[in-house]
């Protein structure tokens, strides 16, 4: 509200920088601690002390966006009809080599065999296994739990859901 009442005062535009920071959207945070410190330059322009301060923050703020921390990370290993296990044994090990910091918790996706995201490049045909790392153990317990759970059949209800035949 105070940006759009007075668009113009570097204040109001470090307050926002402020409440972004607080929610942990650190590259909004520095987008406004940056235009806070060009409207300074541009209105008050005298004490160079508080540019170059406020230059530090969006710096810090922009750092802090980069080096924000990813939870999880994903590797897809081609998969051709061999022996499952060993191929899910080599994935993990790839992935532990390739990813260092998200070994935490690391699993390739037993059920499943996937194709490459949309964007990427891949073979007409081609399988991939799925293998994901984790910073944090537990998150990484929970997802291969929820993934890996066998879910209940429940057989001839299909023949009455719409569109079934």
């Amino acid at each position: 509200r105070s940006i759009i009442q007075n668009p113009s005062h570097f204040c109001n535009h470090l307050r926002q920088a402020a409440c972004f920071r607080c929610l942990h959207r650190y590259s909004e945070a520095a987008r406004s601690a940056m235009v806070a410190q060009c409207l300074y330059v541009l209105a008050e322009g005298a004490g160079l002390h508080t540019s170059d301060l406020l230059q530090l923050y969006w710096q810090a703020l922009t750092q802090e966006a980069l080096s924000g921390e990813v939870s999880f990370s994903v590797l897809y290993t081609p998969f051709e009809k061999e022996d499952k296990a060993d191929k899910i044994k080599e994935a993990n090990r790839t992935f532990a080599e390739k990813h260092p910091d998200y070994v935490q918790h690391v699993f390739t996706d037993p059920h499943g065999i996937h194709l490459l995201p949309e964007k990427a490049e891949s073979h007409p045909g081609q399988q991939y296994l799925l293998t994901l790392g984790f910073r944090n153990r537990e998150i990484g317990k929970t997802v291969e739990k929820f993934v890996t759970r066998k879910l209940p059949v429940f057989p001839g209800v299909l023949k009455n859901w719409p569109g079934s035949g």
